[in-house]
């Protein structure tokens, strides 16, 4: 292996998750709980250089280095690297108007890390596991040895079962990465053509956002069943535990480059945080990251707040004033 190899490929960023993290002796440290077990006592701190990686994710197959590395490098050169800038314009509140590179750099940015995460890995090799278990039952029932994919004849002759997944997930993993990004690039130029860039800030000290291993949500309220590839999905992405960067479709052609921005204070500060960060929790896959009072904030409301109504709670709640009520009859303000 050459030393220019990077074995330790990061699907999210560390340059995102510095601006969650806090900074001591040079090195940056972020607070994790584990999706499965949210209990506040089981609170991690960890080295970002140690979140959100796996090893030759983004290595590709190829006689040299640079053949090898080609993906991974492609992410740093073109996203990584450009990070800090896109978010130091999206926190300044003086910056209104977006150059044609700024705006496409961002919504590039915000695309690329929603398709680059291993979920999208994860949730197929889950299918095809699924379906291998099938075939490897029904060659032992028939006394194949051999199953036929596509016209290929593919041995399974003293395999085991987790030899063939874990040959399926080694095998498949460079298309899948390719294929990610082939299908990022696609969104990115409808995005690009028709997305507003929207910024709301929580100006309430006590109200703080948290991310996540997979941190960008997508949503469409006008559509039952939503589409992760769909270019009219809203993007959400936090970028700090005060500012939320949302992508919305369908900007107007002469608005489309300035930056529209909101301080949300009150109920509504209350409201976004309690949102945002119920998302990222459902969209995680192992951790839900940030600092240690924006977790505590959230464990400790988690129970109430995520606890559905009844029909009758449901019914009760017809303006502004029952909403309030109900936040404070539950403790939640």
């Amino acid at each position: 292996m050459s030393n220019n190899e990077v074995k330790r490929q990061h699907y999210v960023p560390r340059t995102y998750l510095k601006h969650f993290s806090h900074e001591r002796s040079g090195e940056y440290f972020i607070k994790a709980v584990q999706k499965e077990i949210c209990q506040p006592d089981k609170m991690l701190e960890l080295n970002v250089t140690n979140v959100c990686l796996q090893k030759d994710l983004y290595t590709l197959p190829g006689n040299t280095a640079e053949e090898r590395m080609l993906l991974e490098r492609f992410y740093s050169d073109n996203f990584e690297t450009h990070y800090n800038q896109i978010y130091k314009i999206l926190i300044n509140p003086d910056k209104k108007v977006l150059t044609d590179s700024e705006r496409e750099l961002i919504i590039s940015t915000v695309v690329t890390m929603l398709y680059r995460t291993t979920k999208w890995i994860n949730l197929h090799n889950e299918l095809t596991d699924r379906a291998l278990e099938s075939i490897f039952l029904l060659c032992q029932q028939t006394g194949k040895d051999f199953y036929i994919f596509e016209n290929e004849k593919i041995s399974i002759k003293g395999k085991t079962l987790e030899q063939l997944k874990k040959e399926n997930k080694s095998e498949s993993r460079p298309a899948q990465v390719l294929t990610q990004l082939k299908v990022a690039l696609r969104l990115i130029k409808l995005r690009t053509e028709r997305d507003g860039i929207f910024v709301s800030k929580l100006v309430d000290g006590k109200s703080e956002f948290i991310t996540s291993d997979n941190p960008v949500i997508f949503s469409n309220s006008k559509k039952g069943h939503v589409a992760p590839f769909d270019p009219e999905n809203t993007l959400k992405l936090p970028l700090d535990s005060q500012h939320l960067l949302m992508l919305m479709p369908y900007a107007e052609e002469d608005t489309k480059h300035n930056i529209v921005r909101r301080n949300s204070s009150g109920i509504m500060c209350f409201t976004e945080k309690l949102t945002s960060n119920y998302q990222q929790f459902c969209n995680s896959e192992r951790f839900i990251l940030g600092s240690e009072n924006a977790l505590l904030g959230y464990l400790a409301t988690k129970e109430v707040s995520e606890k559905p109504l009844s029909a009758e709670e449901a019914s009760g709640i017809n303006s502004h004033e029952s909403y309030l009520k109900k936040l404070k009859d539950l403790g939640l303000i």
